[in-house]
């Protein structure tokens, strides 16, 4: 009974909290996702380690649009500090990479046709929006990096070199027109934490939303779940342990249980599209659905069990 209490208490100071927060906060952010999935390439096995993912055409395309507006000198190019580098420096920065490290030599015409097919991570700066009012993401993403990643083995990540080629600060399309966009198909995913001052009014949110039907929730593979029970069982954590009873003598196994609080959720895997302008070269990303997070383990993240699809985009 005083656990019933406790937790009612505790979820009615987490509602009345989230409504002092406002509808919605945005978060500004560096996030670096990789697009090149090795195990996926080879063995068609997805790493459950790291999800993210674009398949070689794809992967190329963007690269290729990209690499193309720098080498025609159409965009500026930074450093990580934000200053300002010619082309000739970044050439000369590859092929010394590709030399040092690989015993390559290769030619200035030849630079960019030769590393398109190893630009497989982004580091992204990026706002990222949290509607506290309908459970909804949304993101601008104010500059990126393409990395170039080199892998000596598949098998060991200490054996995978990187490079940071470039920093990219596109400017909004002037022309008011709407843009010739490519749009990629793959989804993306990679897993995005949840940190104060976010983190406790979105799941708190959340939680209340699922518990009234408020909002939609999927099982992580799209599908319908049957009953609202399926549902509530998601958010019980069961342990099983074992342990040694001294009157009978024997080892003896007993289930604990623990109810999942909206504190618990620490991560968001997020599902998203990207799409490209070729002639600003702005990124947009559509938030397709998130999956909450709930605990970190030797394996990265543990999912909740459910899908959450962002704005209606199912």
């Amino acid at each position: 009974m005083k656990k019933i209490i406790l937790i009612l208490f505790l979820t009615i100071s987490f509602v009345a909290q989230s409504q002092s927060y406002g509808e919605y906060a945005i978060e500004h952010e560096f996030h670096k996702v990789g697009v090149f999935n090795p195990q996926w390439e080879i063995d068609k096995v997805l790493n459950p380690v790291k999800y993210e993912h674009l398949t070689g055409y794809f992967r190329e395309e963007l690269a290729e649009v990209i690499l193309t507006a720098v080498k025609d000198k159409k965009v500026k190019i930074y450093d990580e500090r934000k200053r300002e580098i010619t082309l000739d420096t970044l050439i000369k920065t590859i092929i010394s990479f590709e030399k040092q490290h690989f015993n390559i030599e290769l030619g200035k015409d030849t630079v960019f046709s030769y590393i398109k097919k190893y630009i497989s991570s982004y580091q992204f700066e990026e706002f990222l929006t949290y509607n506290y009012k309908n459970i909804s993401l949304s993101k601008q993403i104010k500059a990126y990096c393409p990395y170039m990643v080199r892998y000596k083995t598949f098998e060991n990540e200490k054996d995978t070199l990187e490079l940071p080629l470039f920093w990219i600060f596109p400017e909004e399309n002037p022309d008011n027109k709407p843009p010739q966009l490519l749009n990629i198909p793959d989804t993306i995913l990679s897993a995005h934490s949840l940190k104060y001052p976010v983190q406790m009014p979105f799941t708190t949110n959340l939680f209340s939303k699922i518990n009234k039907d408020e909002v939609k929730v999927y099982k992580t593979n799209s599908e319908d779940f049957t009953t609202k029970k399926e549902i509530e069982k998601l958010f019980i954590l069961e342990n099983t342990f074992v342990y040694f009873d001294e009157e009978t003598e024997e080892e003896q196994i007993r289930k604990s249980y623990s109810d999942i609080m909206p504190e618990d959720i620490i991560a968001l895997r997020i599902g998203e599209n990207w799409s490209i302008n070729p002639q600003t070269l702005e990124i947009f990303k559509t938030i397709q659905f998130y999956l909450p997070l709930y605990q970190i383990d030797e394996k990265g993240y543990t999912q909740l069990g459910i899908k959450i699809y962002n704005k209606n985009q199912k």
